[in-house]
């Protein structure tokens, strides 16, 4: 049988394809296929970012927020994605130190364990800039300077919203994030401390989900089993964990804003959506969209300014008053 023929309008499909697949693309987050070919594009100062991992939508933010910004300020960026590893994060900033990279973004997997990178960087003279999470080290001294939220504030602010929603008193479920990591322990600490006003308000359950909605949902559905319906209020230490409760809540009866009031952090589009639904309660902001501050901190650096120890983003507080109004201004 003789090879088939491509017509015309085929051949410029099958040319094209290839194109039209990649900008098809461009709004998930570009991290790792071919690090090399993404740094050599431009002539920009080249800067290393250390992702955690690209599963939830808070993560693929971040990096779209920091790959947008870098190439809109002319920079060549090398991006890396540890898919939840702490040792292959490890391994990732020592690849951008050889890459020759002059500053290092790192969003850290753990408090203690990257401490092994941020002393490569510091022995290395680059300059490493801690986002979103921060690690065993100290800022202004063993690395530039630290930008992200308030983890300890969140958890107070959350603590606060729902003692008065709750009327001071309450059977709550924790919900907690990846363990070891700075938001799971400062979101625990700050809730906690924020209760010791509220003697009404007991944590009944507290169980590990590491920020992913698949395992908050197992987790409530544990809980679920193991307390029955005594228990008043979930507090989750993100949204994607609060969504998944709140599936797990309703295949089991339980009206999520009814029967149980839940409360979040993060501040993302689908938990201002589960809001104005009336299943979630509230949602503090951590937002992911600060790659400005990041590059206003590196070109300041690099005319020799001072920098801040800790660049702290201001964040608001989501609940029916205002979710309606501000869902378009979230990730």
């Amino acid at each position: 049988m003789p090879p088939r023929r491509l017509s015309a309008s085929g051949l410029l499909l099958a040319l094209f394809c290839p194109l039209l697949l990649a900008l098809s693309a461009c709004g998930r987050p570009r991290p790792p296929g071919d690090p090399q070919a993404e740094a050599d594009r431009g002539g920009g100062p080249l800067i290393g970012f250390a992702q955690v991992n690209h599963l939830n939508p808070w993560r693929i933010a971040e990096t779209n927020a920091i790959t947008g910004e870098a190439e809109k300020r002319g920079y060549r960026l090398l991006v890396t994605d540890a898919k939840s590893s702490t040792q292959q994060q490890v391994r990732d900033v020592s690849y951008l130190l050889a890459r020759g990279v002059e500053y290092v973004i790192l969003a850290p997997k753990e408090f203690a364990a990257l401490r092994p990178a941020i002393l490569a960087a510091r022995d290395a003279g680059i300059p490493l800039i801690l986002v979103d999470r921060m690690a065993d080290g100290v800022p202004g001294r063993e690395f530039l300077t630290f930008i992200g939220s308030d983890f300890t504030r969140e958890g107070e602010r959350i603590a606060e919203w729902l003692a008065g929603r709750m009327r001071g008193a309450a059977r709550i479920v924790e919900l907690r994030g990846e363990k070891g990591s700075s938001p799971e322990i400062d979101r625990a600490v700050g809730f906690r401390r924020a209760l010791q006003a509220h003697p009404g308000m007991l944590i009944v359950a507290s169980s590990y989900a590491n920020f992913e909605r698949l395992e908050g949902q197992k987790a409530m559905e544990e809980i679920i089993l193991s307390l029955g319906r005594s228990f008043d209020a979930v507090y989750a230490h993100n949204d994607e964990m609060a969504i998944g409760a709140i599936q797990a809540l309703k295949a089991a009866g339980i009206r999520p804003g009814q029967d149980v009031i839940l409360a979040s952090i993060d501040g993302g589009k689908d938990a201002l959506k589960a809001i104005i639904a009336g299943e979630l309660g509230a949602s503090v902001e951590c937002t992911p969209r600060f790659a400005d501050k990041i590059f206003q901190v590196i070109e300041a650096h690099r005319r020799g300014e001072p920098i801040p120890a800790k660049i702290i983003n201001e964040d608001r507080l989501f609940d029916i008053r205002n979710a309606g109004e501000l869902i378009r201004s979230v990730f």
